[in-house]
């Protein structure tokens, strides 16, 4: 049971990892657009000459595809962490299941000094 659990730990981590780097695939390299989570107004600022307006739209894209990228290391270090945990539990298993062959095979102390 513990094997078909550290299983589906370990292929639920890096399925996790596989979407989170598809996902900044396409953001960054294909150019898809990320949700708005960031929106900045457009800022005025007073000059000698007068009131100047600047736009803030590169500052809008800058921060929401920063905050993506953040989103998304976040998510793909989750998905290492479960995979660590079945590959653990993979590791605990063969150990239980090799102490349990010495335990039938009655190898005591003794035999492993003599070899």
């Amino acid at each position: 049971m513990h094997k078909i659990l550290s299983y589906l730990l370990l292929c639920a981590g890096i399925l996790i990892i596989l979407f989170a780097l598809n996902s900044m695939y396409n953001v960054f390299l294909n150019g898809q657009t990320v949700r708005e989570i960031a929106h900045f107004a457009d800022l005025t600022v007073q000059t000698q000459v007068g009131p100047m307006n600047v736009p803030m739209g590169a500052a809008n894209t800058l921060a929401n595809m920063g905050l993506f990228a953040v989103l998304m290391l976040f998510v793909t270090s989750v998905g290492g962490k479960i995979a660590s945990i079945g590959v653990q539990l993979l590791k605990n298993e063969r150990i239980y299941d090799a102490l349990l062959q010495l335990k039938k095979e009655n190898i005591t102390k003794d035999t492993f000094k003599q070899l």
